[in-house]
């Protein structure tokens, strides 16, 4: 937590979730409840949720629209900029000025409607940090892209074994093979290593439906890529884009102890496809699937965790298909004790 999540830029929700005057997003990242706000003027503002008298939480957990965050504990107020507004009983304080009191600021920034904060007071510039992912994964737009669903899972396992698994092919046709497995050419597959742990693949692969075929068809910014266009992104550390013709799924991890990760899925699909009239039972097959590939990996996630922690397990010999497995392994252990 201190060496990675605590450095890095981290994706904790989309822009639409906030896009009014007043809207916030209140959200636990390692264990610091943060809050992002729209202010008056229309900016983003993200602070630590604490309230600065006893560090009782300002915002309650979710998306909610509010002038004022409260304390429910004494009632400290503070505006959609974070400065105290009101202070109960506390005149009579000697040296206390409400005009010097602010809730923590944090860094936050936007990049394709994702909304990313940094618990870092100086992280690198966010267009410095996401640049290999724009340059694998740009062309997607996701930007003009809307959330159809979001999925929240709870995976029995560290986080690591989260992210490796999202970028592990070799278990697509074993575990998966009832679902999307037979549909991908693992042995065509080749990934590009990006530095800081990044991860690139494209290959040709069905979209994620059923039958394999685009319900919606293609996103009108694809239109002129094969069908099976596919493309795959991991941006460290907890971030994992993966597009198809007709849509944009993205998964973003998040530790809550070592052997317990909040996996949160966002299904992203073209704006423009939300005026078609059987856009809602389309996009519900769409995520009805994604959701039973979910429940095959976090089936799996217990028994991956009991063999880290086992004394008579001991690792094989890894897969070629397993390199960006191995890329992020060798990524975080130099982050963690270098």
């Amino acid at each position: 937590i201190e060496r990675i999540f605590r450095q890095d830029w981290l994706a904790i929700g989309r822009e639409e979730e906030i896009a009014k005057p007043g809207d916030y997003m209140a959200v636990d990242v390692v264990g610091e409840p943060i809050v992002v706000t729209r202010d008056e003027d229309g900016g983003l503002n993200a602070f630590s949720n604490r309230c600065r008298h006893r560090g009782v939480q300002v915002a309650p957990n979710g998306c909610g629209n509010t002038r004022r965050l409260t304390c429910p504990y004494h009632g400290w107020s503070y505006d959609l900029n974070g400065c105290l507004v009101g202070a109960p009983q506390m005149d009579k304080t000697e040296g206390f000025d409400v005009g010097d009191i602010r809730l923590a600021v944090l860094r936050v920034g936007v990049w394709h409607g994702w909304v990313f904060i940094s618990l870092n007071p100086e992280p690198l510039p966010l267009e410095e940090f996401v640049a290999p992912l724009e340059g694998d994964v740009g062309f997607l737009q996701q930007g003009r892209c809307r959330i159809g669903a979001t999925l929240v899972s709870t995976w029995d396992c560290n986080w690591k074994l989260v992210t490796e698994n999202l970028s592990d092919p070799y278990h697509f046709r074993a575990l998966h093979g009832s679902s999307f497995g037979p549909r991908i050419p693992i042995e065509t597959y080749k990934f590009e290593l990006r530095d800081r742990g990044g991860i690139s693949a494209s290959y040709d692969a069905a979209p994620q439906t059923p039958k394999g075929d685009a319900l919606l068809g293609p996103m009108p910014w694809l239109s002129n890529y094969p069908p099976g266009l596919s493309v795959f992104g991991f941006m460290a550390p907890n971030m994992t884009v993966i597009g198809r013709i007709d849509e944009v799924h993205v998964y973003t991890v998040w530790p809550e102890a070592v052997d317990r990760t909040r996996v949160v899925l966002y299904r992203l699909f073209a704006e423009d496809h939300f005026g078609l009239p059987d856009f809602k039972e389309k996009s519900k097959v769409h995520s009805d699937y994604l959701a039973g590939v979910v429940d095959e990996d976090v089936w799996v996630a217990p028994m991956l965790q009991q063999a880290a922690a086992s004394k008579n397990f001991k690792p094989g010999r890894m897969s070629w298909l397993e390199e960006a497995v191995h890329h992020q392994m060798r990524y975080n252990a130099e982050r963690t004790f270098s």
